[in-house]
């Protein structure tokens, strides 16, 4: 099978063979035999009402303010900024950030267009994942390192893997207190 990729142009649409997209979503698509477009995953994090960011999801959840966070939890995230999310991370398996965020599958394929929102828990947990996530890559120098870390089980944590306790605000406590005590090079 033959593929060409053609960049992308800012505000864009997808039409036929010509390639068109809203700033930030695509960087360029690749077109298979049949001119059917592949599209690579979006950069940005794409918040409610379609702006975007410019950061990615781990570095915009770092950086928000705990009323800022508060805010988007209530409005709740686009369900692409979970399907974004799940893009981003490379090693740990499909399951464990779905159980992480709290959603199914199903959920993902039944919410087909862009602006619907996630529940508030569902928000909460996306963002929580994502603040962790950029906290290990913080701590341990490279997003490889930090997801084999987060898969792992961890001496620190009663040899419990940080992504399985990132499903509770407490969980998420104690996995940020570690990489925490990590990063000051305290483990006792």
């Amino acid at each position: 099978m033959t593929t060409k990729t053609i960049p992308a142009k800012p505000d864009a649409k997808l039409t036929g063979r010509k390639v068109e997209r809203a700033a930030g979503q695509v960087d360029a698509v690749t077109l298979t035999e049949g001119g059917r477009p592949a599209r690579k995953p979006a950069r940005y994090l794409r918040l409610p009402g379609g702006q975007t960011t410019g950061k990615s999801m781990f570095q915009f959840a770092k950086g928000l303010s705990p009323l800022q966070a508060h805010d988007l939890i209530t409005e709740g995230l686009p369900v692409d900024s979970a399907r974004e999310l799940m893009a981003s991370f490379l090693i740990i398996d499909r399951d464990a950030v779905l159980k992480a965020m709290g959603i199914s599958e199903r959920t993902l394929q039944r919410a087909k267009t862009a602006d619907r929102p996630l529940d508030s828990n569902a928000s909460d947990r996306t963002l929580r994942l994502a603040a962790v996530a950029e906290q290990a890559i913080e701590v341990l120098g490279s997003q490889e390192a930090a997801e084999r870390w987060l898969a792992a089980p961890a001496m620190g944590l009663d040899q419990r893997r940080p992504i399985d306790l990132l499903q509770s605000s407490e969980g998420t406590e104690l996995v940020k207190t570690l990489l925490t005590r990590m990063d000051y090079g305290v483990y006792a």
